[in-house]
């Protein structure tokens, strides 16, 4: 017997839905359009995830290439920038941003002069002394 679309259509909906990216009550059983949104959506979804562990791992990669070690950077800029690098590495994983006071700010400068430093940096807030 011959792998028809509908065995490829439940193949790929059973796979998506034993992996948790996609929920049953997003498409009734006929419901090819609800069941292809769900789908492209698991995928945007997915394809972002990718995009953003990609970023961490670039930034990653340029951190150590700049300073070659993590301890480096403690001994250099003190732990509180190694913690922040932690932070900001996690921002990049999450889409998010870090909030730093000017100080602690000045103290992780050195992303900046990474190669994609000015990316980095989007990703920390610097706040000033009146939102403390």
């Amino acid at each position: 017997m011959a792998y028809s679309c509908t065995d490829l259509v439940d193949d790929v909906l059973n796979d998506m839905l034993g992996r948790g990216w996609i929920k049953s009550s997003q498409y009734g059983p006929e419901d090819t359009g609800a069941q292809a949104s769900a789908v492209m959506a698991a995928i945007g979804e997915a394809d972002h995830a990718l995009c953003l562990a990609a970023d961490a791992k670039q930034f990653h990669a340029e951190l150590i290439d700049a300073v070659e070690t993590l301890t480096g950077i403690g001994e250099q800029h003190g732990v509180l920038a190694l913690a922040n690098i932690l932070y900001l590495h996690m921002a990049l994983l999450n889409d998010t941003f870090i909030e730093l006071s000017v100080e602690d700010a000045q103290s992780l400068a050195f992303v900046r002069a990474l190669p994609s430093g000015a990316r980095w940096w989007a990703r920390v807030k610097v706040l000033d002394a009146s939102t403390h």
